[in-house]
């Protein structure tokens, strides 16, 4: 985990088991209600595994969430999409394709009104 812009990495935790990464991203200001604030991270596994999604939980519904995921010149996958999902056990919804910016090599999603649950991006090598 790696804090690029106005933020700073607190606790890590991996699970290896899952592979599920969670790790605290620590602000330098208290955030009130309806406040927006707008930081980079990068993350790295290391592992060399093969990687098919980004997926952020939300506990409670908020307010606005960006992602955008970028892809090495060398690695770039043939389809990348967005998703949602309720719980881990739900079924994805909200299901749709996201075009490649060729020059940038990334996808985004903007969402205007979180809910409570997953928020995604997945990819397919093949």
């Amino acid at each position: 985990m790696h804090a690029l812009e106005n933020c700073r990495v607190g606790r890590v935790r991996w699970h290896s088991d899952t592979g599920v990464l969670a790790a605290e991203l620590l602000f330098d200001t208290r955030l009130r209600a309806g406040d927006t604030f707008l930081f980079r991270y990068g993350v790295e596994d290391g592992t060399a595994g093969v990687s098919r999604e980004y997926v952020r939980g939300f506990d409670s519904a908020g307010g606005q969430y960006a992602l955008q995921v970028c892809f090495d010149a060398a690695a770039l996958p043939v389809r990348c999409h967005r998703f949602a999902q309720h719980s881990v056990a739900a079924p994805r919804s909200g299901c749709q394709e996201l075009a490649m910016s060729g020059r940038h090599r990334s996808v985004h999603l903007v969402e205007p009104r979180v809910r409570a649950g997953f928020l995604g991006i997945g990819w397919d090598w093949e």
